[in-house]
């Protein structure tokens, strides 16, 4: 009996926490890939003298290659392995953020955030796909949860971090710390990860089509398309509501600490949702119940005009509701999923809708507040979220693979 159990434990998977962590801190650094130039959009204004509308270009455009490519990324990684694309990708960006400290003429800098976009996605497919192999079953929502918060983190370290180097050391300093540290996270993962038994993955061979039959196949998959559609109306309303609301706030105080508390909300929700994903419910009810309570929010919104305080205190309860949509939209594909490759388009998937929601939402968000206040914000939240209810209840109907 005992040499029974003892065969048992070890042959039981468990979760790699280390190295979980690991990627968890490569997504960071990628993340600060949008974090970094959004902190130092001033500086790059002054530095360039390019107005508003070409810089702001410049920090966007890291999202183009996820908008365009996303799907595509999937499937390569598949194909050439996770590892190598996860490092590549690392060390691409560190690359391109050392050529971006010598502050190059604008044009070369905005082709360097071209390529940071292809950077940022190659991380974003594989790190997520590598950290549900390192996880054993019964912690897959929970380090989904853990790595779903990598992007408010970074625009919190940057933030913080990143301002005071900004501040004390200027623009060419911020861009070498983020070369010296996404290099490093490349290296290190590359060393950590390289002999890992548990990633010893054959990389992927079976789809022989042609490459835009295999693209229609993903589309038409409903384990990688439901968690990206529950994933698109989160982006498409969580940046406008970051961006727009603390401008419909009365008091200058009350709407500076808006901006700097809303996105640690969005966080804690995020990692709130791998949490009970993990251990009450599945991912697809903590999605329905997150948009149900986003929608009950806006609700009470529309009724409130006097108090500033219980304004923000509602707005805060929505953000974190909004939070808990990428925790459990990212639940849901290691859950959903039968395989690696179809994890890795799941991922790829969701990059490419989740910038698409980023590039929608906002200039919608923008128009309707211009035309109708908080009504039209109001009006515009309960119709994305009838569509996050839709395809959270579809996602709940397909059975979970175990």
């Amino acid at each position: 009996m005992s040499n029974t159990s003892i065969h048992s434990s070890i042959t039981e998977p468990r979760t790699q926490w280390l190295e979980v962590i690991l990627l968890w801190i490569a997504g960071i650094s990628a993340a600060m890939q949008f974090a970094k130039f959004s902190v130092s959009f001033d500086g790059l204004l002054e530095h360039y003298q390019m107005g508003a509308t070409s810089t702001g270009a410049a920090l966007s455009a890291v999202g183009i290659a996820g908008l365009v490519f996303g799907v595509s990324a999937g499937m390569i990684a598949s194909r050439v392995g996770y590892l190598k694309v996860l490092v590549g990708a690392l060390l691409l960006g560190g690359s391109l953020s050392l050529i971006q400290s010598t502050l190059p003429p604008f044009n070369l800098l905005f082709v360097t955030r071209m390529l940071e976009g292809f950077s940022q996605l190659g991380v974003v497919v594989a790190a997520p796909t590598l950290i549900a192999k390192l996880s054993a079953p019964q912690h897959k929502s929970l380090t989904m949860g853990i790595w779903g918060t990598f992007f408010g983190v970074a625009f919190a370290v940057c933030g913080w971090a990143g301002k005071s180097i900004l501040d004390q050391y200027g623009l060419q300093a911020l861009f070498l710390s983020h070369g010296v540290f996404i290099t490093t996270m490349g290296v290190v993962l590359f060393f950590k990860l390289r002999k890992n038994p548990v990633l010893d993955l054959v990389p992927i061979t079976e789809m022989q089509d042609g490459f835009f039959k295999q693209m229609m196949q993903i589309y038409r998959n409903p384990r990688a398309l439901l968690p990206s559609c529950v994933f698109l109306f989160y982006t498409c309303t969580l940046v406008s509501v970051l961006t727009y609301i603390p401008g419909l706030i009365g008091d200058s105080t009350l709407q500076k600490l808006m901006m700097v508390v809303l996105p640690l909300i969005s966080t804690g929700g995020t990692f709130l949702a791998g949490a009970i994903a993990q251990y009450l419910m599945r991912p697809q009810r903590v999605a329905l119940m997150a948009y149900c309570g986003v929608a009950s929010c806006a609700v009470v919104l529309s009724f409130i005009s006097g108090s500033a305080e219980i304004f923000c205190a509602v707005v805060g309860v929505m953000v974190l509701f909004l939070g808990m949509v990428p925790g459990s939209a990212l639940a849901m594909i290691p859950t959903l999923a039968r395989s690696p490759s179809e994890q890795a388009q799941g991922y790829g998937l969701l990059a490419q809708f989740g910038n698409l929601g980023a590039t929608v939402g906002p200039p919608t968000f923008a128009t309707s507040i211009a035309v109708y206040g908080l009504p039209g914000l109001v009006v515009l939240v309960l119709c994305v979220c009838s569509f996050g209810v839709l395809f959270s209840l579809w996602a709940g109907r397909i059975k979970t693979v175990l």
